[in-house]
């Protein structure tokens, strides 16, 4: 059991089992060929949970190749598109020296080749450790030696003046050496990378001083993901908001309900990232469907977003008002309570106006116990500290923090 955070709640809180989150495909592009002839990567139909997260983006690449994936102001690029970038970054890193468990530090403004990026590090057995440019430098060089990166993918511009000993790619200034590279998949073999590997290391402000690496494996962000699938039901058709910086453990649950189900991933432009009131317009615009944020975005938008069907809060507590203004027919709402140590969410409720505001039940595959200060449960209706559980096959929460043993 791992004891993570205080919050005021109820002891009434619903534990909900493991459901199985499986999806299947039909492959039948080029790339789905070539997997088919390797029986190590999953195939339509085995029934079996995906191992690292990254099939997850590759299943869609075969089911869907024209789709777009991608839009960040006039640039859309193809789920075939996107993955034959991302392969090619794998292949240049495995060229540089990047082996199953490397840690990448990713250093990249709100682009496409942020997204490639993400892909071409899980594709050659890596883990992304993200860096928001708009970081101090203190900060970024920090977690540059803390998390010992070998690599780091960035701009040329950012790249200058760089105190950094390991190898940089500059996705700019690279762009040939890169686009040399064949886009064909690695072998699943030639990596090796499995489940209980590192997926990502997001730092965190801490209570305590220095940020801290939470450590995710690929079993936890791929239960995540296939979990919220089925609570929120994305669906091809939807298209997603993007908006959270990669460093922050929303973007994993962003990008992955859109590269789940199929959608359409929509990122603002650097400018449209800061607009604040002028936001609900772009959402418009863009036809965007679903929304997670935290409440206090929603609560500075002036205008209602029409085309968003399923709104998810979190991240902060979600006042009773906010569900009433926001609340439409046809429209879903959801609160979701969890750190990064849960991976993104530990527990979710449906909103409806007139109901109270609560954190829920816990997501499949966890359960949840509200203790007292001697771990012992605290009666119905008493206040307590939440205390998050893995179920038996132990695949939820974070491996611990990165170069600290407590």
């Amino acid at each position: 059991m791992l004891s993570i955070a205080r919050e005021n709640a109820s002891s009434g809180a619903t534990v909900v089992g493991v459901e199985d989150t499986t999806t299947h495909r039909a492959p039948r592009s080029e790339s789905a060929r070539q997997r088919a002839a390797h029986p190590s990567r999953k195939t339509p139909g085995s029934g079996a949970r995906f191992s690292v997260l990254h099939e997850i983006f590759e299943e869609q690449a075969d089911a869907r190749p024209d789709e777009v994936a991608v839009v960040l102001g006039r640039e859309e690029v193809t789920y075939a598109a996107l993955e034959q970038r991302a392969n090619r970054i794998a292949r240049h890193l495995r060229a540089r020296g990047v082996r199953r468990g490397s840690r990448i530090a990713m250093l990249l403004p709100r682009s496409v080749d942020a997204y490639a990026a993400l892909l071409g590090v899980l594709k050659a057995g890596a883990a992304y450790v993200p860096l928001d440019p708009e970081c101090p430098v203190d900060r970024v060089a920090y977690v540059l030696q803390d998390s010992d990166a070998a690599v780091l993918l960035t701009t040329e511009s950012r790249s200058a003046g760089m105190a950094f000993d390991g190898a940089i790619v500059r996705m700019d200034a690279d762009r040939a050496a890169l686009e040399a590279e064949s886009p064909a998949p690695l072998l699943r073999d030639m990596v090796g990378v499995g489940p209980r590997d590192l997926c990502y290391i997001i730092y965190t402000s801490g209570s305590t001083g220095r940020p801290k690496g939470v450590m995710i494996e690929h079993r936890s962000a791929c239960h995540l993901v296939c979990a919220e699938g089925r609570i929120y039901g994305a669906r091809p058709e939807d298209r997603v908001y993007q908006g959270a910086s990669l460093c922050f453990d929303l973007s994993v649950e962003e990008i992955w309900l859109a590269f789940h189900a199929g959608a359409t991933l929509v990122a603002p432009t650097p400018e449209m990232a800061h607009a604040g009131p002028d936001l609900s317009q772009f959402l418009t615009d863009c036809g965007v469907t679903v929304l997670s944020c935290v409440p206090t975005l929603l609560s500075m938008l002036a205008e209602d977003v029409p085309t968003v069907r399923l709104l998810i809060f979190g991240g902060e507590r979600c006042p009773d008002w906010l569900v009433e203004r926001w609340a439409r027919p046809g429209r879903q709402m959801f609160n979701t309570y969890g750190p990064t140590e849960t991976t993104v969410i530990a527990t979710y409720s449906e909103l409806s106006p007139g109901k109270p505001v609560t954190i829920g039940r816990a997501v499949p595959g966890y359960r949840v116990h509200l203790l007292d200060g001697n771990l012992q449960p605290v009666p119905r209706g008493d206040a307590g500290e939440i205390c998050v559980q893995d179920d038996v096959h132990g695949f939820g929460l974070a491996q611990g923090k990165f170069n600290h043993t407590t």
